[in-house]
Formats: C-alpha cells, structure tokens, sequence
C-alpha cells in the first residue's frame, strides 16, 4: 500500500468512505454471517446520522475536487467554502454498526504487512480514536475479514482528512535584514520536508549568483522568487514547515556581488495565525578594494595588507587589492620593489570603500630605499624589518617600527625610547605623561615645540615657576598668572597678570610693594570698562602725584570728572582737582572747579576762600608782569616748552621731531602738521577735537599723546617718543612676517582698535606706516585722531594725498564709518603682514577695494594656515555687516591660527 501525498490525503479518505458506506449493509459479522440491511438493525440515532455524514463528506468532496481541476487549468483555486469543521468523534458515531469493525482489520493486514503509512495516519489520530482502533485492530487480527480490513482503511484516511480540517491554515511572514545602503536579491522556498544537505553557510560564486537571477521563475504559493527584503505565504496548512532563503547582496551603484547566503528556518504554522520567519544577512566585513599607483600610474607589482593583520595581504596585478575588514579605523600599507607607503583609513559603510595609495606620494611613505624590509614587514615581522632598515642606515624609521610593535604589545617604556629615538619627540612624550612620568614629558613637549603641554607637565610636577614662564611663553597668561601666584614670585606675577589682561590686580600688588612706577604702568591699561576704573584711575591719580607728573595727574582727574559727570562727580575728587590745578600754577582751570563745587555745594567748606585767593593771584601776577605772560606752549625759541633735539622724519602730514619738555622733564615725540592747514578752518577744528578725544585714550597698544595746540599758524601735537621701527620699516627689510609674529604682532593691533572702539572713537588710517614696534616687543598704534582731519583736507585740494591701500569701500566713497572700517584696513594690514604686499597694488586701486574681491592670500603663501586666510578674507568682506564685528574677535580667531600653526 503506497501512501499518499500529504496535501491530497484527505480527499481519498472521503472517497474511500463514499464508495464503502453503500457496501456497510453486506459485511460479514464477526462470526461469518451476513447481516440484514444495517439500516433495520441500527438504532434510530445511527440510521438518521448516517445520512448526514454522507451528506456533508460528498459536500467536502466536491468542494475540493473543484479546487483541483481549477489548479490543473492554470487558474486561480477559489476557497472552498467550509461548514463548521467535523469531530472525528462525531463521524465515528454517524457510521453504520460494524463499519468501524471491518475497517479496523485493514489496518491489522497494514500492521502486519509492515507499511509505513498505518504509523504515520495513526500518530495524526486524536487519543480516543487510537485506543479504539487499536481494540477493534486486535479483533481484525482475530477474525481477518476481508471486508472489514477495507473499511478500516476507508477510516483511517476519513479521519486523517479530519484532523486536517480541524487544524486550519495560517500565514508565513519572511523578512530578511541588511544594511539600507545595500541591495538584496532572494528567493524563497516554502516546504515541509527539511532541504537536503547543509545549506547554513553555502557561499555562491558572483557568476552563479547572476545566473539564479537571471533564472529566476515565476512565484507561486511555495516559491517567491526576486524578493528584497520582505514577503508572506498565505493560507499556509498548520504545521512544521522549512523556509528556504538564497540569494546575493550588492552595492546600489555597482554589479559586483558583496556577499552571498543561503539559509534555513524553521517555523510552525497555525491556525489563524501568522508565524514569522527572519533572516539576518548583515555582512561581518566591510570591502577595501585598494590601488596602487606611481604618479598616477597604475603599479602592476604591489602587494597590500592591514598593518597587524598578515593574513589580509593581497596582490594588486590586474586591478585593485580587495580585503574584508571590520567596520573602523585601520592602516593600509602597500609594498612595492624598495618601498612601502602606509594610508590611514576609516570604514563606516558595507559599501566598497576605494582607495588609491601613490607611492610617489612623500606624505604617504613609510620607507625607501630598502627592498630587504619590503617583504618581512608585509608579514608582519616587523623585528626583521627593523633589522634590514638599521643596516641601510635608516635608524629612525627601523626605531619607528618597533617603537609601534612595543605599542602594541602594551610595552610603553620601550615603545617611548624607540619614539625618542625615531625623532618622535610628541608620541614618547605622550607615553610618558600616560605614566605620570611628568618630568621627562615636559622635556619632549618642550624640545617638539609644545610649550603649553610641557608647561602642563610642569605644572603636575610641581614645578611651577618654570610652568608658570612656558605658559607665558605660550600665550597662555592666565595659566602663568596661576602659576606664579601659587609659586609666590611676585615680579612675575605682575608680568602675567598685565599680559593676561588683569592690570588692576597687577598695579595693587606693586602699590603693595612700593613700585609706584610699575604701578602706573599697570593702571594706565584699565579701561572705562572695568567694573573698578574709578578706584584704577583715583590711583593712578596718586601715583602721577607721587612721582612728580602732575600734568598727567591733572588730566587723570579731568578724565574721572568727565566719565562721573560735573553734577555726579564727588566733591571731594573736584576739590582735589582744584588743588592739582592750583599747584600747576593753572588758577583760571582751577576756579572753574571750584566754581562747580559752589554751584553744587555753597557751603562747602572754604570755597569761596580759595575762590578769592585764586583770583588775588591772578591779578597780582598781571600786574607784576606788566602785561601778558609768554606762551607756555610754543616750541623752538628761548624760553619755549620744548627743546628741538633732532628730525625723526617726515611725511604728508607734516614733519616729527625728537623733543625735550621743560616743563616736565621727559622726551616727547613732536609732530608739526603741515603749513597747509591753515588754509582750512574747518579741518582745524577736527583736529583740536579728535585731537582731545585721542588724548584721552589710555591703552598699552595706543601711543599716548601728551598735547595738541598751536604756535602761531603751525599745528602741532606732542606724544609719548617711542624706540624701535613702525612696522613698514621691518616689511622692508624682511618681505612679509611668519605666521607666528601676525598672530602676535596683530592680536596687539586688535587689542588696541577694541579699546577705541569701546571709547566711541574710530581710527580712520590703519596701515604698517601707522603701527609702531618697540624694543620691548610692544605694537603701538599712531595719529589717532589725525585721519579724521586729513580726510577734511581732502574734500578740498590735494595737499595730503597718497593712494588709499587701506581704505574700506565705504569710506572711499565718502560715506560715515564707524570702526568696521578699521577692521577693513586692519584686515588688509594682516593680508601684507604674511605675503609681504597689499592685496591691489595695481590699477584704479579704490575700484578694486570696492568691487574685485579680495585675492586669497594662500594664492602668495600656501603654507599660510586656513584659518588665518580664512579670518583675513573675513575682514576685507566689501559689506561691513559681513565682517568680524570687532576687534575682541579678530583676536579671538588670531589665537585660534597661532595654535593651529603650532
């Protein structure tokens, strides 16, 4: 007895029983005689159930008899429509009497003869039917009726197709996982027989692959075919079943097959549910596919490998390496004749990563010249390697390959000696300070150029005052501030904290120590911004007065009655101004103080006494004098001011001369503007204004000026006398500056341009004639206030005149500027400090200023650091809103590019 296909079983169990239902009336009984007709001797329950299972298995049969023919001819299988699924318990009892009987007897003859299929129907019979069958089976074996044996297979089928019914269908839902940036080809099979062989693992070739796609057929209820990434089997029948996935991943934008899998799952359906069946197809390695070139010249010869992974070398012959690696950052090293290159790359998608490695490239190799070493460090010997390269004489490179060997075994003491060795000062320092070795770290750091970070060592180390002077060597002030305060040098100290921008705490220390005159340094750099300016400038006041510079404390009071305000200044402070006043022999300047304090105050005690003995002594020196006093302020002549020791030099504005200043005792620097002047009133006024408003401008970058007045038709102006060279002098000699002195020499300018800024006052001529540079290593800004004049002049005639290289768009237009037009011609001033010329030299150079743009200055330069380039461009932007928005921020940025250039 042959068995049948498991998903037609059913169907021949029903007919089996059709065609023995009309027999039943004919079996035999046990004993050997033939009944009468069943029908008259079953109880009346039997003979009115009989009909019905009749009924309802030809109902079934039909139904699936349809859906039969209907796949035969192609055409889609409707479902059959189903009443409520029978019991088999129910079946059996709607069966004539002794049917069960006979049929269990050929289950006895199928036992006997040893047929596989009775074990299989029997284990998908419920348990009561099974003890039944098996009773009624021992009785076959007694009795061997041949009818009875048909029956019973006729049962046996009928109840297999039942426990079918009873069980439903389900749904398979597959989904196969990948990375997104891949594509994925798959076909799937649905079975309920596990494949034959071991398909986990199986890997195609690209050209098989190809093939199955090609191939692929159509999909049908057990097959899909071209599936990507998810699918579903529906109205599968309960039970265990295989889900087969093969297929081949590729990259989007490319045929070559990545990776090929072929996989098996097992899942259980059931009825009215859906199952899920997943397969995780994420690849475990990334593809480098790696050429090599000579000078873009593909290399026929070269052999590529991952450093550490000896393993992964491959050749290069007829195209590029490929090597699987992990997603990451690893280090490619190519190997051809005497040489191999090394290139750091990073992994970060499943797609193949293309590189190409020229070994002509400096920056990419590793060593020449020693074709001994080629191949042992390809393998990874790197011992060897290092021994062939020592013997060629390439002891830093032969000391770099162990130096990396000794890293990687975790030997850190070896691994910094062969740094040291190598010339890798940074990488040995850096083991060192991972050892909390600080000593000898500080020593690399500071022999590689790394002061700050040497200065860190120190400052771990506990050698602070040497911490503190390399972090003042390295522009960090505050760090050296730090330093030098917990290390107790006070000298120092006070050196850090003006650098750092602390003057007020700088000048208290020196008060403290009675250094009046270092005192006054510090204080003269607290700006009208600091939160203690009055109590800064009421010092400054006492140091002047201290060290006999009475004019200058004059004006520092003037400038405090200025910034509180004639109605909110103390009265105090104005009776002390009035005294300075009255001591310098300035009465009419000093009643008009006092006068204020009567206003204010008039009972302010002896006011109007010392009101009226200025006045006596007024009168009394007019009248000893017989007339009116000699100018105080003239230059030049028997009892002038000024003694005119020599010519400085001179320019379109006038000429400079070295000067000694009677009245005080101190060199000046004097500047006589030109005779031309007088011809224009206006200009004039602008001078003596801005002339005062620059006078009251006190910053370390910003040249002091002492006075501006006239003799007779000769202007002139009186500032502190610098030594040292303007900065056009030192372009002369040297062409253009390093990066280093811009960012230094400029951070001065921006500091100062920032302090007159937040005075409300506007430079107007910023360029390297303008900007003075000392012997002690000060940038100093010149002719504040002048700009403004000059340009008055100009409207008017040519008699100052000079090609504006500096000049901001709008300011050659004649329109109002404010301080981004110094940034403008600061920006400019930066772009001929690092390439050694102005960005327009040639031509209609206003026109350029406001419609070429500007050339980029690593056009002159290419070693010039991005950032620099970057922050000048910034600055000559033709829209001043689209500039730096201050000097605090060019400075910002400047520190940036001198970090950036080490």
């Amino acid at each position: 007895m042959h068995a049948l296909h498991p998903s037609r079983a059913w169907i021949a169990s029903l007919a089996l029983v059709a065609l023995t239902l009309p027999g039943i009336s004919s079996a035999q009984t046990p004993d050997g005689n033939r009944e009468a007709n069943a029908g008259e001797a079953a109880p009346a329950a039997d003979s009115e159930a009989t009909p019905h299972a009749r009924q309802e298995i030809d109902e079934l049969l039909g139904q699936e008899i349809d859906v039969l023919l209907e796949e035969a001819r192609g055409e889609p299988a409707a479902e059959p429509a189903r009443s409520e699924p029978l019991e088999p318990d129910s079946l059996v009892s709607w069966l004539p009497p002794g049917a069960l009987e006979a049929w269990a007897r050929v289950g006895h003859q199928m036992q006997a003869a040893g047929a596989e299929t009775w074990y299989e129907l029997r284990r998908a019979l419920p348990p009561p039917a099974t003890q039944r069958l098996d009773q009624l089976v021992e009785q076959a074996r007694q009795t061997g009726a041949e009818m009875l044996l048909l029956q019973a297979g006729g049962l046996l089928f009928a109840l297999i197709a039942l426990v079918h019914l009873v069980r439903g269908r389900g749904d398979v839902a597959v989904a196969i996982e990948y990375p997104a940036e891949l594509r994925g080809t798959f076909s799937l099979r649905l079975s309920n027989r596990r494949p034959k062989g071991r398909l986990r693992g199986r890997i195609l070739s690209p050209a098989s692959a190809q093939r199955a796609k090609a191939q692929a057929a159509a999909s049908s209820r057990t097959e899909h075919h071209m599936v990507s990434r998810e699918t579903q089997f529906r109205e599968t029948r309960s039970g265990r079943y295989f889900v087969t996935a093969d297929g081949f991943l590729q990259a989007p934008d490319q045929g070559n097959v990545l990776a090929t899998h072929c996989e098996t799952v097992e899942v259980r359906v059931k009825r009215g549910r859906t199952v899920r069946a997943e397969f995780d197809f994420h690849p475990t390695t990334c593809v480098i596919e790696a050429r090599v070139s000579w000078d873009k010249r593909p290399v026929q010869d070269a052999r590529v490998a991952v450093r550490g992974v000896p393993s992964s070398l491959r050749f290069s012959r007829n195209g590029p390496a490929r090597i699987g690696v992990q997603p990451g950052v690893h280090t490619l090293i190519v190997g051809s004749g005497d040489r191999v290159a090394e290139m750091q790359i990073e992994v970060v998608s499943f797609k193949p990563t293309h590189v190409e490695i020229d070994l002509a490239d400096r920056n990419l190799l590793l060593f020449s010249g020693c074709p001994p070493a080629v191949e042992p460090y390809l393998l990874g010997d790197v011992p060897g390697a290092a021994r062939a390269l020592e013997r060629e004489g390439q002891a830093e490179v032969s000391h770099l390959l162990l130096a990396r060997q000794s890293l990687a075994m975790e030997d850190r003491e070896s691994a910094a000696r062969h740094f040291e060795l190598a010339g890798r000062l940074v990488e040995a320092a850096e083991i060192h300070e991972a050892l909390f070795e600080f000593a000898p770290a500080a020593d690399l750091y500071e022999l590689s150029g790394e002061t700050e970070r040497a200065a860190e060592m120190l400052r771990c180390g506990g050698d602070l005052l040497k911490a503190g002077e390399l972090f003042e060597r390295s522009g960090q002030h505050e760090m050296a501030v730090d330093c030098f305060r917990e290390g107790g040098d006070r000298t120092r100290l006070v050196d850090a904290l003006e650098k750092a921008n602390q003057p007020f705490e700088a000048a208290e220390i020196s008060i403290a120590v009675g250094d009046w005159s270092r005192a006054i340094r510090s204080l003269q750099n607290v700006d009208q911004s600091h939160e203690r300016y009055l109590e800064a400038a009421n010092l400054l006041a006492d140091a002047y007065e201290r060290e006999g510079h009475g004019d200058l404390a004059i004006r520092t009071m003037e400038r405090i009655v200025a910034y509180r305000g004639e109605e909110e200044v103390p009265l105090d402070e104005c009776s002390r101004l009035a005294r300075m006043l009255e001591s310098s022999q300035e009465h009419e300047r000093a009643i008009e103080v006092l006068e204020v304090i009567r206003r204010r105050d008039v009972s302010y005690p002896g006011v109007a006494t010392r009101i009226e003995g200025l006045r006596k002594r007024i009168t009394n020196t007019d009248t000893k004098g017989g007339g009116a006093a000699p100018r105080p302020d003239g230059f030049g002549e028997d009892g002038a001011r000024y003694d005119i020791l020599e010519e400085l030099g001179r320019g379109g504005m006038g000429v400079v001369f070295k000067a000694r200043d009677r009245r005080l005792g101190r060199v000046v620097a004097l500047k006589r503007l030109t005779e031309s002047l007088r011809e224009h009133p206006k200009a004039v006024q602008l001078f003596l204004r801005e002339a005062r408003a620059a006078a009251a401008l006190n910053h370390l970058n910003i040249v002091t000026l002492y006075d501006a007045d006239q003799e007779g038709d000769t202007f002139y102006i009186t500032m502190e006398f610098l030594e040292g060279s303007p900065l056009q002098s030192i372009l002369g000699r040297k062409g253009r500056l390093s990066v280093r002195d811009v960012a230094r020499l400029g951070s001065q300018v921006a500091a100062g341009l920032a302090y007159a800024e937040e005075q409300g006052i506007v430079h107007r001529d910023i360029k390297t004639a303008n900007l003075f540079f000392t012997n002690k290593k000060v940038v100093k800004i010149m002719d504040f206030g002048l700009a403004k004049m000059v340009e008055e002049v100009r409207k008017s005639s040519t008699v100052i005149g000079g090609t504006p290289y500096y000049m901001a768009p709008e300011q050659s237009l004649g329109h109002a500027v404010d301080h981004r037009a110094d940034i403008y011609a600061l920006g400019v001033t930066f772009f001929e400090m690092a390439t050694g010329t102005v960005p327009f030299r040639d031509g209609d150079v206003a026109y350029h200023h406001r419609h070429t743009p500007p050339p980029d200055p690593r056009e002159l330069v290419p070693e010039l650091p991005e950032s620099l380039a970057q922050l000048i461009l910034h600055m000559m932007a033709k829209n001043p809103d689209e500039r730096c928005s201050s000097g605090r921020e060019v400075r910002r940025r400047l520190k940036d590019s001198l970090r950036e250039a080490g």
